[in-house]
């Protein structure tokens, strides 16, 4: 048992020396040099991830006027004398045309001789001017 005991503290002492570590009640030989160093922190360097550009295309919504409809025929609409439209600053162009007693027709053919714009009609259902002539179909 003796020997078991000898031999675990020797393998303890020589295992400590070997790290570097000098162990308590044990006295370094002369002429050695035990040199204690801290542990190195690793450099680490990060770069950014590349840069990307992703480029979204959305779809513009296609306009159908309601070709079911009487004045939603080209030879109709285009027949239609020019209307000038100028709505006052906060009026729309439908509540401009509603303000000065034009049919709906007639707001119909305005909208389609302006490129059927989008702000015209608030539901995008193909009718413009709902909000100021009620609904037409």
């Amino acid at each position: 048992m003796r020997l078991f005991r000898a031999t675990a503290a020797l393998s303890a002492v020589l295992a400590l020396a070997a790290c570097g570590v000098p162990v308590a009640g044990n006295a370094v030989p002369a002429g050695i040099t035990v040199v204690t160093t801290a542990p190195s922190t690793p450099t680490v360097t990060v770069s950014p991830p590349p840069t990307q550009t992703v480029t979204a295309v959305v779809p513009q919504p296609v306009y159908a006027p309601a070709s079911g409809q009487w004045y939603a025929q080209s030879s109709w609409i285009y027949a239609q004398p020019w209307i000038a439209i100028a709505p006052a600053a906060g009026q729309t162009p439908c509540q401009w045309l509603h303000a000065r007693g034009y049919s709906y027709p007639q707001a119909f053919s305005a909208w389609a001789q302006n490129g059927y714009p989008a702000s015209w009609s608030a539901t995008n259902d193909g009718y413009p001017c709902q909000k100021s002539y009620g609904l037409q179909h």
